[in-house]
């Protein structure tokens, strides 16, 4: 299927990669319809963009990918609205800002994970609470540049 962008033009986008968020993203609870695209093939980074509106994407990791130590338990009302059966079924994505010019000051989302059924194509993101995880999580160890 191909979409209209904003970010990246025409692009051609895999249907099993895509999702519907049964509860919203924050601050976007009027768009629920999103595809994961690898706009990079090597890249750790991927981006979410909505099905609704082509100017909206989300830059997405996983955090492991940078040696975080991130687990969590999900509410297990959550699980019942994802209708998970089991732990392999998930994907576990985490918004990444980017300030523009200083890559080298990038931060991860972890309080706030989107989780996916990949069975069923089910999403939504989950805040976790009573979590010492950080919405501003460092994605690069060092010293803050100056912005």
């Amino acid at each position: 299927m191909k979409i209209n962008t904003e970010k990246f033009g025409e692009i051609e986008i895999n249907e099993n990669l895509t999702f519907e968020f049964i509860a919203p993203i924050i601050g976007y609870e009027h768009l629920n319809k999103f595809a994961l695209v690898d706009h990079m093939p090597e890249s750790p980074f991927k981006w979410l963009q909505s099905l609704e509106d082509e100017k909206i994407a989300f830059p997405v990791t996983c955090a492991g990918f940078f040696g975080l130590d991130y687990e969590f338990i999900m509410p297990e009302d959550e699980v019942k609205k994802l209708e998970l059966t089991n732990a392999e079924n998930l994907l576990t994505l985490n918004i990444v800002c980017i300030p523009s010019g200083h890559p080298e000051n990038a931060t991860i989302n972890l309080l706030g994970p989107l989780v996916i059924n990949m069975d069923n194509k089910k999403a939504m993101q989950v805040v976790l609470i009573n979590s010492s995880f950080s919405a501003k999580q460092r994605l690069f160890p060092g010293p803050k540049a100056q912005s």
